[in-house]
């Protein structure tokens, strides 16, 4: 929990992570560098990279964890981490949209690198750039994966996290532009490790990252912290 909540401290301390700001990148190149730091203190063999998009000038960022087993199988848990207000030149710290999510990731990924052990298939964490001006950053990556026909096997979508809207220890599990094995494979890991009040939701449109992916026609799942008039 402290982990988490310091990294949410962190990405919500620049004034606005907007994609087309003057700073757009200054999170995106300081994250890099504290992954970078994370990583080296674990002996697993892990890469971050920056991913440049043709519609936006922001960077996404990626980090891979080769598999040991089936590297060319993929996992990809992803959040994104602009942020954005309604109301142009104001700040948009986005504690919740969405530093919780991103802040998510990194904790799961720390967890992954002190096992010790390479994971069996190749795990890639991602932070999207430009969710908030129509998914622009992961629809292009989840474009060019599909185009280089890489076998990714699900996708995770973290968006908002940590904001108890509907209860403590309620989540819900978004059920459009989703995968129905996939959300029973989180109800499963629920009901074994968590055994948190899971809610069905929907969004109603195509409402952050895994939407892209799922264009692509590949399998995703979004738990999210509430529902979504929550």
């Amino acid at each position: 929990q402290d982990n988490i909540q310091q990294w949410v401290e962190w990405l919500s301390s620049f004034k606005s992570r907007f994609h087309s700001g003057s700073n757009a990148n200054k999170h995106v190149n300081e994250m890099k560098q504290r992954l970078e730091q994370m990583i080296a203190q674990y002996s697993l063999n892990a890469t971050v990279e920056k991913i440049s998009h043709k519609a936006s000038g922001q960077n996404s960022l990626k980090v891979t964890i080769p598999g040991a087993d089936r590297p060319e199988e993929i996992i990809v848990l992803g959040g994104h981490f602009d942020s954005i207000n309604m109301i142009p030149f104001l700040n948009a710290p986005g504690a919740d949209d969405n530093a919780s999510g991103s802040s998510s990731l990194v904790e799961a990924m720390r967890v992954i690198l002190s096992q010790g052990e390479q994971p069996q298939r190749t795990v890639e964490f991602m932070w999207y750039a430009a969710e908030e001006v129509g998914l622009k950053g992961s629809a292009e990556i989840a474009q060019t994966y599909k185009q280089q026909n890489k076998d990714v096997i699900a996708v995770m979508q973290l968006d908002m996290t940590l904001f108890p809207g509907d209860g403590v220890r309620r989540f819900s599990s978004m059920g459009d532009f989703t995968s129905p094995w996939l959300r029973q494979v989180l109800s499963d890991l629920n009901g074994n490790y968590v055994n948190g009040d899971e809610i069905q939701g929907e969004c109603g449109y195509g409402c952050s990252d895994h939407a892209s992916w799922f264009r692509q026609g590949y399998a995703t799942v979004f738990p999210t912290e509430a529902s979504f008039d929550n």
